[in-house]
């Protein structure tokens, strides 16, 4: 009776509008569209990014608004102001609303050091840049299993290295390689969730994966309230880490990597266990996997040994990562410049900011996981490119500090963050198996260079040329968007062509 039920579901699945019985996927053939293995998966997934979003957003707290005022002078002067810097100051006092104290305080990024507090975090980022392009190839070449537990054990075992540092320099060595790390779980979470998923699931499987970002960084609001000084902060958040790595270290293989790369023993021992575990019939499993590899060697005769240069071994292919890249860079251009308006929410207090400006994005990705299913990829990132585009062309006439601002810079923050969810879907169907993590790392890269480039276009002046700029470069993405193929309920391809 069990298996005339999951029969039943299974022909549903097979009569998709948008797929034919001759091209069901071999791996819901298999294993099923979603079962209890694929719930197991995609939690295990979804949570392992919560290390990523922990060590991106923590300098939120890391060099939180710090005064000062010096405390003993060599000459001084007739006047003591506070936040002034003296030449003739022997010594300074530190005050600030979080930690008794912070890196600035610790490190004494003041003055003329002031700007290492920004390298810190741009260091982080140039590391997340290179773990996902590194980690990319780790993930086709090798397997998804290897590049997901390398990448959580060092982002994990260097995050708490560096709650131990004594100078800034070592610190920002270590934000370097846990920002290696961090790259790597943002690079292969998303495609293992997709890999493991049926055609008709991947809206909102894609979506779900950083549904879970914004509490996330309402967390991390919650691990700064409580500790009272950063390194206590880091080492609280690496150990909740820590927790999230040890289901990461048993995650299996993908079905679809092991018979891309013809390992066939592996890929029918996993997707019959996978199978009974989700109450499926496994008799034809071997069959399935035994065919779909046949298909496979008829088209490559050897396993690829792929390299980021594979990437632009076709016409379709160099088109098709030139114009994904340029949409992730203006994507990110756009989210993290945004970001820049959560200080004119209002309010002083930190904590709150930080939780409002996660919070506000879990309905976001919902929308943008309803967009995908209902429009598919290029309307639905179409229409938030469009829809940042208009709010940042408003906020070209809103002074900063009116209300109104607060309003619309919201509504771009909703608009990049439904973005964000259509594409990470998007970046994943648009390449076959052997380049799929590379070709998302590449991509998502661009959003690296994206949020790079952000703090230098919000502080072009007058206010006008920095709204105009971002207001111009959402609709020139929204242009790339239609040459993209549209990937909406089309079988993941396992060859290069």
């Amino acid at each position: 009776m069990k298996y005339k039920s999951n029969i039943k579901k299974y022909v549903v699945s097979e009569s998709s509008p948008n797929m034919t019985s001759s091209e069901v996927d071999y791996v819901v053939k298999s294993i099923g569209a979603f079962g209890t293995w694929q719930a197991i998966i995609c939690i295990i997934s979804m949570s392992a990014r919560s290390i990523l979003i922990w060590n991106i957003a923590s300098i939120l707290f890391l060099t939180s608004t710090t005064k000062f005022r010096c405390l003993k002078f060599r000459d001084k002067p007739d006047v003591i102001e506070d936040s002034t810097c003296y030449k003739s100051c022997l010594e300074y006092e530190y005050y600030n609303d979080v930690f008794k104290s912070n890196i600035i305080s610790e490190f004494g990024l003041i003055c003329e050091k002031s700007w290492l507090a920004s390298l810190v975090q741009t260091v982080l980022m140039f590391g997340v840049l290179i773990g996902v392009a590194v980690t990319g190839w780790i993930s086709d070449r090798f397997g998804r299993q290897i590049a997901i537990i390398l990448s959580g054990v060092i982002s994990v075992v260097f995050t708490i290295a560096s709650s131990f540092t004594t100078d800034i320099w070592s610190f920002t060595g270590l934000r370097f390689i846990v920002g290696l790390g961090s790259g790597g779980i943002m690079a292969t979470t998303i495609v293992i969730i997709l890999e493991v998923v049926g055609p008709e699931h991947k809206e909102f499987a894609g979506g779900a994966s950083i549904l879970g970002d914004g509490i996330s960084q309402s967390v991390l609001a919650i691990c700064a309230y409580y500790a009272s000084t950063w390194n206590i902060y880091i080492l609280s958040y690496a150990i909740l880490s820590l927790l999230i790595l040890i289901p990461i270290i048993f995650l299996p293989e993908t079905p679809r990597w092991l018979v891309a790369n013809r390992q066939s023993d592996k890929a029918i021992k996993l997707m019959t266990t996978v199978a009974n575990l989700n109450k499926l019939n496994t008799d034809d499993i071997k069959e399935n996997v035994t065919k779909c590899i046949k298909d496979i060697e008829d088209k490559q005769k050897e396993p690829l040994k792929t390299t980021f240069m594979d990437l632009f071994r076709t016409k379709e292919l160099a088109l098709t990562t030139v114009n994904s890249v340029i949409i992730w860079t203006i994507g990110g251009v756009s989210y993290f410049g945004i970001n820049q308006y959560v200080t004119v929410l209002g309010t002083s207090n930190l904590y709150l900011v930080v939780v409002i400006s996660g919070l506000v994005q879990i309905p976001a990705t919902l929308v943008g996981m309803m967009f995908n299913k209902m429009f598919g990829r290029k309307i639905s990132s179409l229409i938030a490119f469009v829809s940042i585009g208009v709010s940042m062309t408003i906020l070209i006439f809103i002074p900063d500090d009116h209300w109104a601002s607060t309003v619309f810079a919201l509504a771009g923050l909703i608009a990049a963050t439904i973005l964000f969810a259509v594409i990470y879907v998007q970046a994943n169907e648009l390449f076959p198996t052997p380049l799929r993590n590379m070709g998302f790392g590449v991509s998502s890269a661009g959003a690296k260079v994206g949020a790079m480039l952000a703090p230098f276009i919000v502080n072009l002046h007058p206010h006008w040329i920095a709204s105009m700029v971002f207001a111009v470069l959402p609709f020139i993405a929204a242009g790339f968007t239609l040459t993209l193929t549209e990937t909406k309920g089309v079988k993941l391809k396992d060859t290069i062509d």
